[in-house]
């Protein structure tokens, strides 16, 4: 009899120790609602970005070490997350978090995006939220328009710009060349794919370009040997009218659309000015075998007649070779958002010649050759 007395309770409290572990560790279900208003915070998995190489390849996961020809630059990237009313209202999905930095723990193994530090955590409920990234990174947004969206301001894009190479006079392989380096902002957007909740708190972003790219890769004419030696210094696109070429001190970038709105000036003529190594005209006829030699990231326009003026080393300047007269030729620039335009400039002692324009990398933009004098 004593035994039973004691073997009970002891029998009972096993089983509840039991019963509460086991609901210690149950994992919320989607669409259950356990714990529904306990907050989990958001957290991002992968970032991709485009990037300008031959192969058109995106980057995932972070930015890539070792990887040659491929690298994803972005260490740092910003986000916000807003969530809508039954009335259809917008709004952040936590006011007290309207936005938070994420970087790219180096440190851990394998590396994760982790929240800056003294980063508050963005704790996600039942509610259904949207979210977006931007870069750079340390930009604050507004929410601004009907519906109301992430708006980033004071958006600047330089009309005088200025590239950097550090080859070190050693030979460039085209095929594993890209261009990043340059004193102008990349403005990048995303909106994530899928809504997050307490239940999908991990998101994935593709990084979008909200400028367009121009690049130019300078060859001899018809192998020639006139400019074996000479190096590119400048490239200056001119083209007037009220609706021309751009530049801006404060626009607006819409973090939804990649739409630059706001303050946008027109300019006579856009320059991109060598701040680094400066790189030999090429001489094969193969223009893939021919590393770019200068590029810039520019405003999208449609429709502008454009000249071109290049500058070398030893300070001769040539102009585009005239399609009638002696006015300098032209060519049209249809530039969109996140696509890479490739112009193809073949000199010879006579001028200089677009041979083709191409799109490629960011999109597929595409080349257009040029002729130059």
């Amino acid at each position: 009899m004593k035994q039973y007395v004691y073997t009970f309770p002891l029998a009972v409290f096993l089983s509840l120790c039991t019963a509460c572990t086991q609901a210690d560790i149950v994992v919320p279900v989607a669409g259950g609602d356990g714990d529904k208003d306990k907050g989990v915070p958001l957290s991002v998995k992968n970032l991709g970005l485009s990037v300008e190489v031959e192969s058109r390849s995106i980057v995932t996961g972070g930015p890539a070490s070792g990887v040659d020809g491929n690298p994803n630059p972005l260490t740092a990237v910003g986000v916000c997350v807003t969530k809508q009313s039954g009335s259809g209202t917008v709004s952040f999905y936590d006011t007290g978090v309207r936005s938070q930095l994420f970087i790219w723990n180096t440190g851990s193994s394998p590396g994760a995006w982790e929240p800056g530090d003294g980063e508050d955590a963005l704790l996600l409920y039942s509610e259904k939220g949207t979210v977006y990234a931007w870069s750079p990174a340390e930009k604050s947004v507004s929410l601004t328009g009907i519906p109301k969206v992430p708006v980033m301001s004071s958006v600047k894009v330089l009309d005088k710009q200025k590239f950097v190479f550090t080859d070190g006079g050693a030979p460039v392989d085209p095929s594993a060349d890209i261009q990043w380096e340059t004193d102008q902002e990349d403005y990048l957007y995303c909106t994530a794919a899928d809504q997050v909740d307490r239940w999908h708190p991990e998101v994935s972003f593709t990084m979008q370009h909200a400028l367009a790219k121009v690049s130019f890769r300078v060859l001899e004419a018809e192998g020639g040997s006139a400019f074996s030696g000479s190096y590119v210094k400048q490239v200056v696109l001119k083209g007037g009218g009220d609706d021309g070429l751009k530049k801006s001190t404060s626009a607006k970038l819409n973090i939804a659309t990649g739409e630059l709105s706001g303050t946008l000036v027109t300019v006579d003529q856009l320059t991109f000015l060598a701040d680094g190594d400066m790189r030999t005209i090429g001489a094969a006829d193969d223009v893939g075998k021919v590393a770019i030699q200068a590029f810039g990231l520019v405003i999208p326009v449609t429709g502008v007649p454009v000249t071109l003026e290049l500058t070398l080393d030893d300070g001769r300047v040539f102009l585009m070779s005239p399609s009638e007269g002696s006015t300098p030729g032209t060519f049209t620039a249809n530039w969109e958002k996140g696509n890479n335009y490739i112009y193809n400039i073949r000199m010879s002692p006579q001028g200089i010649e677009i041979a083709d324009m191409e799109v490629a990398g960011w999109g597929e933009g595409g080349s257009t050759d040029v002729p130059v004098e």
